[in-house]
């Protein structure tokens, strides 16, 4: 039978410093919990409601039914699904160089923005992700959600950009950044593999990141556009989209 004290802890895993501390990272709903299960991921336990598992079926020796009100105090979400699991956060892979396009996210602050680049890399077949270590935690609740199952299946790393790219540089990799001056993203000729810069919402790439850039890039905006800039996760879409057809 469930207890005050497993469901504080659940809880708990809401907060960056527990999901440190624990190693554990939660996920909700149908789609992401049979995500998180098909994964490599290992997954702790599983709990679900009374109702939830009278309309789905679910065989899992992990599985704990809860109540509403159980279910509700574990859960981030405003309206739970019904179903949450708790998972183990992997170790890091290794530095990531090879393959075609690899991300590297400055500074990426948003959840929202962060869940959707993650989603939107592996449709477009990205290699992996680098997150610069100021960049929102991946394992937070929201930045999982808004992947949409991705996040158990990209390559993903913290790092610090500057030591990162500096190696990849000396290694002879095309390091492309989205800045407001540069190349016209859409007249690019001799395309090829190497890192693509994302800089943050509200900063762009910083000063400490840009003498790394090699490949500076613009997506053209229309003539007489007052819009200063892109929201992140739309820039990062127009880019990779651009860059890997």
């Amino acid at each position: 039978m469930i207890t005050k004290s497993t469901i504080k802890q659940v809880a708990s895993l809401r907060q960056q410093k527990f999901r440190k501390e624990l190693g554990l990272f939660t996920v909700e709903g149908r789609k992401m919990v049979s995500e998180l299960l098909e994964s490599h991921f290992e997954t702790i336990c599983l709990f679900a409601t009374e109702a939830y598992c009278s309309e789905n079926k679910i065989s899992d020796s992990r599985l704990e039914t809860v109540t509403e009100v159980q279910m509700q105090q574990m859960s981030g979400l405003d309206t739970p699904p019904g179903i949450l699991a708790v998972a183990k956060i992997p170790k890091q892979n290794k530095a990531l160089t090879e393959g075609d396009f690899i991300l590297a996210l400055d500074g990426i602050s948003n959840p929202g923005n962060m869940g959707t680049i993650i989603r939107t890399a592996e449709w477009f077949g990205i290699s992996g992700i680098i997150c610069s270590s100021d960049c929102v935690e991946i394992w937070n609740p929201k930045v999982i959600q808004a992947t949409m199952g991705s996040v158990f299946r990209m390559r993903i790393r913290e790092a610090s950009l500057p030591e990162y790219l500096e190696q990849a540089k000396e290694a002879g990799k095309v390091i492309y950044g989205a800045l407001l001056q540069g190349e016209n993203l859409f007249q690019l000729e001799k395309k090829k593999g190497g890192i693509i810069v994302i800089g943050s919402e509200s900063h762009g790439i910083r000063s400490e990141v840009l003498p790394f850039i090699t490949r500076p890039i613009t997506i053209p905006r229309a003539d007489g556009s007052a819009t200063e800039s892109l929201n992140a996760s739309i820039a990062a879409a127009i880019i990779m989209a651009e860059m890997t057809k």
